[in-house]
């Protein structure tokens, strides 16, 4: 019988003591709640210019206008954060773009020390279509081309079909090589 009424007295004592003593000061005071950690494809688009890894990734659409005058106007932000540019086609369906997004959101040293200094301006083929035939002609993807400061390409390109599987350890250095030694 006296373990009943304890088992009944008991959680009512600790409700009591609930309110009569407050859990802590935070209630009066609360700390200031921390930020939400940035999300990758944020910390792309904001890079610290002042950090080697940095780069920038960007996606153009056909309804903010043509394609050379948004190459051009993106170019100039790359020169602005010191950064060379470049254009990617790619589509969401494409297993080596969808490999190298994924490596990019899990921070994949590689495939970041590949990316550091570049601008990246991505065209969703689906939207864009596979190339004009004169100023781009796509015809495997992801492809990448260097801009020049006005926005044109350069001539230097590189397509998917320069590495094997696609895992970082493949298309990182290949990527790195292109987009630092043009």
């Amino acid at each position: 019988m006296r373990k009943k009424i304890l088992l009944t007295i008991a959680p009512l004592f600790f409700l009591a003591c609930n309110f009569l003593i407050p859990t802590s000061q935070q209630d009066e005071n609360p700390l200031p709640t921390p930020p939400e950690p940035a999300t990758v494809q944020a910390a792309l688009s904001t890079p610290q210019i002042d950090s080697p890894t940095s780069f920038t990734i960007v996606r153009i659409h056909t309804q903010n206008g043509d394609l050379l005058t948004q190459l051009s106007a993106e170019t100039q932000k790359a020169k602005e954060l010191n950064q060379i540019p470049f254009i990617e086609f790619d589509a969401t369906w494409c297993p080596p773009c969808q490999s190298i997004e994924a490596s990019l959101k899990a921070e994949d040293p590689l495939t970041l020390k590949a990316f550091a200094g570049i601008y990246l301006i991505r065209a969703d083929v689906d939207e864009w279509g596979w190339g004009d035939g004169q100023t781009f002609n796509v015809e495997a993807i992801p492809v990448y081309y260097q801009l020049d400061d006005s926005g044109n390409p350069t001539g230097a390109s590189i397509d998917g079909s320069a590495w094997n599987e696609d895992i970082p350890e493949n298309f990182a250095p290949v990527l790195d090589n292109f987009f630092h030694t043009h």
